[in-house]
């Protein structure tokens, strides 16, 4: 709020004003009221006399029915100007004359006197006294009450009485304004007096601040304020001989201060190299970083790969089930690996949500799947219930979310022994497209003290030091989920008893996708519902529920088998023991089967040693949505069909720029992009994808980094001074946050790290050059490239390879470094490229003694990149 300042001068006026203003104002304002309503008064005790009068003068014309009388009495009264109207009325208020024949309508109720359209109506009842004979003593009789003859009505105008109401308050605020300028005058005379010495004073305070120190104030005054001007010429005196002395101060400290600059200037010295060794230690911690991500890569790299590959052998539909989560659990590993070694990224708030639609009961049960097999094999079950108004598909960043509730449930795993693990979603608030979802991870473990659960937020804390030697763990997954859980403006609360389990609830918000969720209206058969934990039973059923099947429980294996009305075209889902199913519930379901032909769906956590018919589903708890509904029926709820690893369409006719200087890996994208119907433009160096821009034109460009005569980054912030629209996709084997900065900075629209595969590159095409937005493709479909689908063979690979170390020996006979880091950076792309984990540890080996010029090391790295790619070493047998 705005303050306002008011000077001396006017605080004066304002305390001499203020009182005499009020006073003047409340006394005119009461003479001028009482004034006004003296008027009124005089109205109404006017209309009162006459009306009281006129009935006294119209007794006998009432009483006699005279009119003419009476019209006499209305004319003679009519004559003044604050008579409007005389009315005579009978006793029952009938008009008997009337002066003013179009005056309004009289009612006897309406409550006189009565004030109506500047008109004061006035009622009083005319009786007849007769002739008062109580002196004559012949004529005694008895007193009686006067006969009531009729009414009378005397109508008076206000107009005069506001005029002259008027005319006493013209003249009344004329006499306040004349009181209030005197009262102004007379202030302002006595307030100079007194402000205009203190206004002297205030002038000479503000030159002696603004440095003139000779300013002195005038002594004129007298009394208090004389005083006051002496005080401060003494003051202004002794500021100017203290000014003085500190001025010679101020030169000697200023000597003393050169000195001390010269020392801050040596200290800014070290200070700077200090800097540049930080420097160099953040940039040894990023390549630190870089090598151990590649390092711990290189094996999930092949153990992903391997799986794809058994993937596309002849497999049984639960083998392929378990090759799909080798590959969602490497993924997601893979993610996680590279969030605990970019720890720093994760302290510095760098790290950066997606903001892709999901299908969120997918992303639970894709982690309920990683953790099966150590849960299933303590005989854990794995639970889920999501409530029925759970958005489907909502916005969010989906690899995190698993991060976070993967942490949560492999500890909820680690720390139970028998029981389960349920996670529990309910929808806490909706707001149009808003959702806040709040999820539980609920187990049965055995509890964390109280006085323990404050510290297992904080990195490298456990609840107790010999769990680390008991279970293994850094202690960072907690850490890790509640920043992360904080990043997407959620929050996170552990509740836990020690004996009864743990409960950690997770509040995030989310926006829900435009997908809608899918719903049948098919009734689907009855369905007989068993399992022995009860969570269990009512997450099936919610499952159940939103796709109309009549679901029944049975709450025992007696109870199921002694039910008589399961028909061929009921469905049976049965839940077993996850560890191990007892031999009586083998019988059981042996005896079932003898009398039962309708659809049986068993759920375990292992393969049950059975020989059964068609009609037994057997399904791996816990059971997705989709398999389950298509066991019970296959004809409503078919499974959607396996990604054939087809590139994706884009544009007909698009033009793309591949820009690479490894020959190989550029034939192999070309054969890529040549599926998808598209023109494609190759480059060797960074000048070369310069001029075919400005040549072609093309829809987008694939930017390898690392090129010879001008790499990629200069040849994109050229081609940006160009052109700042084309899409410009980078090519990089960098795992670095600020390194990739670094391109988008320059003008990168998005960075595909290296090892690329196929499904990526033309996802990631097809969202630049589609008319439509294309969702990314997740880790866990990405696999390693297959040379025989785009017409290229294993040995052409070879044949690369050779052509490479060839020139590597080449630089290493005579000594050309920059031939051999030529060569060196084609092996990695390559190595990278096409998933040869040991080769591409032995380039970065040779690249980094490269940058050393250590050819001892070289010679090393050089004879084991010969014996990986096949060659006989002998011709660098011998040590330099």
């Amino acid at each position: 709020m705005r303050r306002y300042s008011f000077g001396i001068r006017q605080r004066v006026l304002i305390i001499t004003l203020l009182p005499l203003t009020m006073i003047t104002l409340l006394l005119g304002g009461y003479f001028i009221n009482t004034r006004l309503d003296d008027a009124q008064s005089a109205l109404i005790e006017k209309g009162q006399t006459m009306a009281q009068m006129m009935a006294t003068s119209a007794e006998f014309g009432l009483l006699v029915g005279n009119t003419e009388i009476l019209q006499g009495l209305i004319r003679s009264s009519t004559k003044t100007n604050e008579v409007d109207d005389i009315v005579f009325l009978t006793p029952t208020f009938e008009t008997l004359v009337r002066g003013n024949t179009e005056g309004e309508p009289l009612n006897k109720n309406a409550g006189y006197p009565l004030r109506k359209n500047n008109q004061v109506y006035f009622l009083h009842p005319v009786v007849a006294t007769g002739v008062d004979i109580t002196d004559t003593p012949d004529f005694l009789i008895e007193e009686q009450e006067p006969e009531f003859i009729g009414w009378v009505v005397i109508v008076l105008s206000e107009k005069p009485t506001q005029a002259r109401q008027f005319e006493i308050l013209i003249k009344g605020i004329i006499l306040a304004f004349i009181g209030l300028l005197v009262t102004v005058f007379i202030a302002s005379r006595f307030g100079q007096r007194i402000t205009n010495p203190i206004l002297g004073l205030t002038h000479v305070i503000e030159m002696l601040q603004h440095g003139h120190l000779e300013t002195r104030a005038s002594l004129s005054s007298t009394g208090e304020l004389r005083s006051l001007a002496q005080g401060i010429n003494r003051l202004a005196q002794r500021v100017q001989e203290s000014n003085q002395t500190l001025e010679s101060r101020v030169d000697k400290a200023t000597k003393r201060l050169r000195s001390t600059l010269v020392h801050l200037e040596k200290q800014n010295q070290a200070l700077d190299k200090a800097r540049k060794r930080a420097d160099s230690a953040n940039l040894a911690k990023d390549e630190f970083l870089a090598r151990m991500s590649h390092e711990l890569r290189t094996p999930l790299t092949s153990v992903s790969g391997f799986a794809r590959l058994l993937d596309q052998t002849e497999l049984k539909l639960e083998q392929k089930e378990y090759t799909r989560i080798i590959n969602l659990t490497s993924g997601l590993l893979l993610s996680i690996i590279d969030d605990i070694l970019d720890y720093s990224k994760l302290e510095s708030n760098a790290v950066i949500l997606e903001e892709i639609p999901f299908d969120f009961e997918a992303c639970i049960l894709d982690v309920l799947e990683m953790q099966t097999a150590v849960a299933h094999e303590k005989g854990l079950e794995l639970i889920t219930n999501l409530a029925s108004n759970t958005p489907q598909y909502v916005i969010g960043d989906p690899v995190r979310l698993k991060q976070i509730i993967s942490n949560l449930v492999s500890n909820a795993v680690k720390f139970t022994n028998t029981g389960y693990v349920c996670i529990h979603v309910e929808v806490k608030s909706h707001k149009a497209i808003k959702t806040e979802l709040e999820i539980t991870v609920e187990d049965t473990g055995e509890g964390i003290p109280k006085e323990s659960i404050n510290g297992l937020f904080q990195a490298f804390s456990q609840a107790d030091t010999s769990i680390t030697r008991r279970f293994g763990g850094s202690g960072l997954g907690l850490v890790i989920a509640k920043r992360l859980t904080e990043l997407m403006a959620g929050k996170i609360t552990l509740t836990s008893q020690e004996g009864q389990g743990t409960r950690v609830r997770l509040n995030i918000p989310f926006t829900v996708s435009p997908r809608q969720k899918y719903t049948s209206s098919q009734q689907m058969d009855n369905v007989v519902l068993f399992d022995q934990n009860p969570l269990v039973r009512a997450g099936l059923k919610q499952q159940l529920k939103q796709f109309n099947a009549q679901v029944t429980e049975v709450t025992s294996e007696e109870e199921l088998l002694k039910r008589q009305d399961l028909k061929e075209s009921h469905s049976i889902i049965w839940g077993l023991n996850t560890k191990e199913v007892s031999i009586n519930s083998l019988n059981n379901i042996q005896t079932l089967l003898t009398t039962f032909n309708g659809t049986l769906i068993l759920l375990s956590g292992h393969p049950l040693p059975l020989s059964v018919g068609d009609n037994v589903i057997q399904l791996r708890k816990p059971a997705r949505t989709q398999l389950l509904l298509n066991a019970l029926s296959p004809a409503s709820y078919k499974l959607p069909q396996q990604d054939k690893g087809q590139c994706l369409s884009v544009k007909k006719k698009s033009t793309i720029l591949v820009a690479e200087d490894n020959d190989f890996n550029r034939l192999l994208v070309r054969k890529i992009l040549e599926q998808a119907d598209v023109n494609v433009i190759e480059a060797v160096t960074g000048e070369a994808a310069l001029q075919q821009t400005l040549l072609h034109h093309p829809d987008l460009i694939l930017m390898d980094v690392h090129m010879p005569i001008m790499d990629g980054i200069e040849a994109t912030r050229q081609i940006r001074l160009l052109d700042r629209k084309i899409p410009i996709i980078a090519l990089t084997a960098n795992v670095i946050t600020s390194e990739h900065q670094k391109l988008i900075n320059v003008g990168v629209n998005h960075v595909l790290l290296k090892p690329i595969n196929d499904h990526e590159l033309c996802h990631t095409i097809e969202r630049f050059l589609s008319d439509h937005a294309v969702p990314a493709l997740p880790a866990s479909q990405q696999a390693p490239i297959e040379l025989e689908k785009y017409a290229l063979q294993h040995d052409d690979l070879t044949d690369e390879l050779a052509k490479q170390l060839s020139g590597l020996m080449s630089g290493f006979i005579n000594t050309d470094s920059k031939l051999m880091r030529h060569h060196c950076h084609q092996l990695l792309g390559l190595s990278g490229l096409y998933q040869m984990p040991e080769l591409e540890a032995a380039s970065h080996n040779l690249h980094g003694s490269l940058l050393e010029e250590n050819y001892r090391n070289i010679w090393k790295a050089l004879w084991q990149i010969k014996r990986i790619i096949g060659q006989d070493p002998c011709d660098l047998s011998e040590e330099p």
